[in-house]
């Protein structure tokens, strides 16, 4: 698994928007852009990404569509992770092997994202 896997990158998003939720905080697009502190990644794969996430009922809140420009990404104040993304979140099989392969490191760098 390498650390721009589809996997990894949709368990990143997920944990976010998990932390943001728990501690009652709105989460920032900057936290979680193509160009952030959890990954450097292209930003038509991470909108990508994105409407995976939203399409399959995993998170709310995005608006995206396509322009000529490509795919354009939006969220919205009310940009969350659904029970249906919990779940997948913690009881997926990718999102475990995504889990193990970021490992305690990620969790850090979670924490002073959310801090902030």
């Amino acid at each position: 698994m390498a650390k721009d896997d589809m996997r990894v990158i949709m368990y990143k998003i997920l944990k976010y928007l998990y932390g943001c939720m728990k501690i009652g905080r709105h989460p920032a697009l900057e936290d979680m852009r193509c160009k952030s502190t959890l990954f450097q990644i292209p930003e038509e794969y991470w909108g990508q990404v994105i409407v995976e996430l939203a399409e399959a009922g995993y998170i709310k809140g995005f608006i995206y569509a396509m322009t000529k420009g490509g795919l354009a990404v939006t969220m919205t104040d009310s940009a969350r992770i659904t029970l249906a993304g919990v779940d997948f979140l913690e009881e997926n099989g990718s999102m475990a092997k995504a889990r193990q392969f970021l490992g305690a490191a990620f969790e850090i760098v979670l924490e002073t994202i959310l801090k902030d």
